[in-house]
């Protein structure tokens, strides 16, 4: 019993401004629950009528009457508490998993490795779920039963308190039963889930993977990674059903042996003269779903231990400390960008040390080192996926911490090797984030960064679906497209993976104009592969080991004679090759 309150307990903490709704259906279930008792009142009530008298037809009527009444009241009761607990559920969800998306948002960027991606699926689409379609319904059923219980235990002791005693063992007993059930479901319950996660991400690697799988022909090996996965959920799902067995025969051996327990000592207590011979035979009858309720709740408790182990696994996600925001109006005015004494690691991995360095507004910066080197998270940290430990970031002068995340966001714009469309129209891609943007600045922002001609060439023009990923576009339409999404954003800030270093020659004049549309006027952080683009930079920083070894502009660094000039000279040399 203490088990299925916990695992009620855990479901009503999502419920959040719903859970007083949800709470009120128990009203509604305990008049429902009581109403149960009616049939059974009526069949002592005939069974009396029988061993005295004959039955009347005023006594049809009485009868009639009464279970017309009580079956109406339990249908609307019924209908009450599944509204206040089944449909609120439903609404109280639906916001859990807008929590989660918001919650999402504001984690630093470590916590997405491989395995968080498949559990925050796993969660958001399963657990959520589940929970929505099975966990609030039974949760209606194990409060009905609990009722049920209650008040049989009263109806017992008003008709004879030594059998009221006798049922009130039985239900120990039967409460050992549903604690031999709610070992069972223990034992593998939230290992299931945590298998349901690990198989998500598994099926994810595959599929987001596949072009790559598919050029190296490794179709077999990953399929088989995907195999093990299902055979190992499966192989695990089986155990659990087999470790279950032997505590579930035992517990439906108890509640089926009670009935006979409680039928004897009706029979005693009729032979010792306690009982009229009608109040017996009703009892007799009655016996067989005597610990109905207890067998519903017994098997609730299978849905309910799923339920939560799935809503402790989403208040893990909800529970995972989120990057600081400052509830303030703050604002960024002229985007000076400072670095003092920045070291950062991801996890054990220390990936910068000691970096200083400051970016001016209206400025060309950019970033050249091998990879690992530490560019990425230089852009990273400005933008603040994630917040250092050791060093200061500041924007005018004042700790990056202290503007809220929305001013920082509005002020920056990204523009990566990697771009990522959304499964939408071409506008709405270009408008993401903009809401109150119009049609004809779309098209200049689109015009601006070299896409009108070629988006206005397919079938449907702005309205054309990009495909999931942008997989019905090519890599430097997409690239273009992003470009007009940040030109569009209109940002003081550019941080630029440079995007042309993957782009086919047909297209990288384009990209380059874009580009050059993009950053007038605006302080530009360049992610530096190719040299040339970056020769009029104001100032370029060389990044080694996380450290920044070198800094000028190109004839300074030529002149240093250091490791920007090898790869200077590599580069003319390919050039020229």
């Amino acid at each position: 019993m203490r088990a299925t309150i916990r695992y009620m307990k855990t479901a009503l903490s999502l419920l959040g401004k719903y859970r007083k709704n949800v709470q009120k259906g128990y009203i509604a279930a305990f008049f429902e629950s009581g109403l149960s008792f009616v049939p059974y009142m009526l069949l002592f009530y005939i069974i009396s009528i029988i061993i005295v008298r004959d039955i009347t037809p005023k006594d049809i009527i009485i009868v009639s009457i009464a279970m017309l009444v009580s079956v109406t009241l339990r249908v609307i009761f019924k209908r009450r508490q599944d509204r206040l607990q089944q449909i609120q559920g439903l609404y109280a969800l639906t916001e859990r998993r807008l929590d989660i998306a918001d919650h999402l948002s504001k984690l630093n960027m470590g916590y997405y490795s491989e395995a968080n991606v498949g559990n925050v699926s796993a969660v958001i689409s399963g657990d959520i779920t589940f929970m929505e379609e099975l966990v609030f319904m039974q949760l209606g059923i194990g409060v009905s039963s609990i009722a049920s219980w209650i008040l049989t235990t009263i109806y017992i002791f008003v008709f004879n308190l030594k059998l009221g005693l006798v049922f009130v063992l039985c239900s120990l007993l039967a409460m050992f039963a549903i604690g031999l059930m709610n070992k069972a479901m223990v034992l593998g319950v939230y290992k299931r889930q945590d298998n349901f996660g690990m198989l998500s991400q598994v099926v994810l690697d595959f599929i987001q993977g596949l072009p790559t799988i598919k050029a190296f022909n490794m179709i077999k090996e990953k399929n088989t990674d995907v195999y093990e996965a299902i055979d190992k959920t499966q192989k695990d799902a089986v155990k659990m059903v087999l470790e279950d067995a032997p505590y579930l025969t035992s517990a439906s051996a108890i509640l089926n042996g009670l009935t006979g327990i409680f039928c004897l000592a009706v029979i005693y207590l009729l032979k010792i003269g306690e009982l009229e011979l009608y109040w017996a035979l009703g009892f007799i009858i009655f016996s067989f779903v005597l610990f109905l309720p207890a067998l519903l709740l017994g098997n609730s408790m299978e849905i309910l231990s799923v339920g939560d182990a799935a809503g402790k696994r989403i208040w893990k996600i909800l529970k995972e400390k989120t990057l600081p925001d400052q509830a303030n109006d703050l604002k960024i005015k002229d985007m000076v960008v400072e670095f003092k004494d920045v070291s950062f690691a991801y996890e054990e991995k220390e990936v910068l040390k000691d970096i200083n360095l400051t970016i001016k507004p209206h400025t060309f910066t950019a970033l050249v080192g091998e990879s690992g080197s530490g560019k990425t998270t230089i852009t990273n940290l400005i933008a603040r996926f994630w917040d250092i430990e050791k060093g200061q970031i500041l924007i005018d002068g004042r700790d990056i911490k202290d503007y809220p995340f929305s001013e920082l966001m509005d002020n920056i714009s990204m523009v990566f090797q990697n771009v990522f469309l959304f499964n939408d129209t071409i506008y709405n891609n270009i408008a993401f984030g903009n809401d109150k943007v119009t049609k004809d600045e779309v098209i200049e922002a689109a015009k601006k960064a070299r896409c009108h001609d070629f988006i206005m060439k397919l079938p449907k023009g702005y309205d054309t679906m990009v495909g999931e990923g942008g997989s019905n576009l090519s890599g430097g339409e997409k690239q273009r497209i992003s470009v007009a999404r940040a030109m569009l954003k209109d940002a003081k800030l550019v941080l630029l993976d440079e995007a042309t270093a993957g782009v086919d020659p047909d297209n990288e004049k384009f990209m380059q104009e874009a580009i050059e549309n993009l950053v007038k006027d605006k302080t530009l952080l360049v992610i530096a592969h190719r040299l040339s683009t970056i020769q009029n930079a104001d100032q370029i920083l060389v990044l080694k080991d996380g450290e920044i070894v070198e800094r000028g502009t190109s004839e300074e660094l030529i002149a240093q004679n250091g490791i920007y000039k090898k790869q200077y000279d590599y580069y003319r040399k390919i050039k020229a090759e």
